[in-house]
């Protein structure tokens, strides 16, 4: 097998940095709007030669070091039994208003609940096994979740899930608690599958103080991040707008911490122990500068990381108007270095 340059970067032995970039499939590709116009987003996910068609044409743009298994943080509350649309975003027909409705939902067997997902890997297992290429899998974090089924949608203040932590704070660690039980399956049924990396995605945790971020998100991350490294199963955490949580995600032990770009990556490496890899951290929307000045804040990036594990990335997810141009000046900058 040859060199796998993100798994050589968890341990600090790769030959030069590797770079993937999160919402990688999809969007920003002419290749990937033609898919669109003729699946719903849902059915791409649950379509397994297309799902495997979408994760795969960044790799053949960029020849990335990572592939990332096209689907979405909310399959797993799809497979409890909340009915999932999209309409452009995320909504759930159906959000969970009392404890009771929570325990109403059932923890699913996940092969059997969601083999979309579980095939698409598989069948990317098979396509990448000749490769360097590291498969990675990914989830929604307990409370990214919480907040999605509560809200029902994407929220701007997250009045529901907030009043619920200060109006009866153990029911809503009872549900965070089997969240976090359905994430660490969810995760290793991806593994069995393929996924040699898993990011955890707790996008919504940022909007919580590191008081409340330990109280209510770190309890559930810190089981999961227990329950994969106990199977082998390395995971990044990230989470959007969490400068301020860095020491609670250090101390939920991840093999590696992705941070956003609201901060320069110097003040990240700072406060983050050097056995953790850290990846990121290009602002995704300084990709509609020229290619030239992409080059040139990415070389950046690299020079401040140097001798430390790190992985390039974005801050966060590639914007769909993204010019293509420009993610190759970001990729062939990794390459190159």
């Amino acid at each position: 097998m040859k060199d796998k340059l993100i798994l050589k970067a968890l341990d600090g032995t790769n030959s030069r940095v590797p770079v993937w970039l999160m919402r990688q499939a999809g969007r920003h590709l002419p290749e990937y709007r033609a898919l669109k116009e003729k699946y719903t987003f849902l059915e791409l996910c649950k379509t397994p030669d297309v799902a495997v068609e979408a994760s795969l044409q960044p790799l053949r743009r960029y020849d990335m070091d990572g592939v990332i298994c096209f689907s979405d943080i909310l399959v797993p509350l799809e497979a409890m039994g909340m009915k999932l649309d999209f309409n452009p975003g995320p909504v759930f027909e159906d959000p969970i208003t009392s404890i009771e409705q929570f325990r109403a939902l059932e923890l699913p067997p996940i092969k059997q609940n969601i083999p979309h997902i579980l095939e698409t890997l598989e069948k990317l297992r098979d396509e990448l096994k000749d490769t360097n290429k590291t498969l990675l899998g990914f989830t929604g974090a307990p409370y990214t979740l919480a907040s999605y089924a509560i809200e029902g949608k994407t929220s701007k203040h997250f009045e529901a899930i907030k009043s619920w932590s200060y109006r009866a704070p153990n029911e809503l660690l009872e549900i965070l608690d089997g969240l976090s039980d359905l994430t660490a399956r969810y995760i290793e049924a991806q593994h069995e599958a393929g996924a040699e990396l898993v990011q955890i995605f707790d996008t919504w945790a940022g909007q919580l103080s590191l008081e409340d971020y330990r109280r209510f998100a770190l309890p559930g991350t810190k089981k999961i991040i227990e329950n994969s490294r106990s199977k082998g199963i390395p995971i990044t955490l990230y989470i959007n707008g969490g400068y301020h949580l860095i020491p609670g995600m250090i101390e939920a032990k991840p093999d590696v911490i992705s941070v956003d770009w609201r901060r320069s990556i110097s003040d990240y490496l700072a406060l983050i122990p050097e056995e953790i890899c850290v990846q990121g951290n290009l602002d995704p929307a300084f990709l509609f500068a020229s290619p030239q000045e992409v080059k040139a804040e990415t070389k950046k990036i690299l020079e401040a990381a140097k001798g430390r594990k790190f992985i390039l990335n974005l801050g966060h997810g590639l914007l769909p108007t993204t010019p293509i141009d420009s993610v190759k000046a970001f990729v062939d900058t990794a390459l190159e270095s």
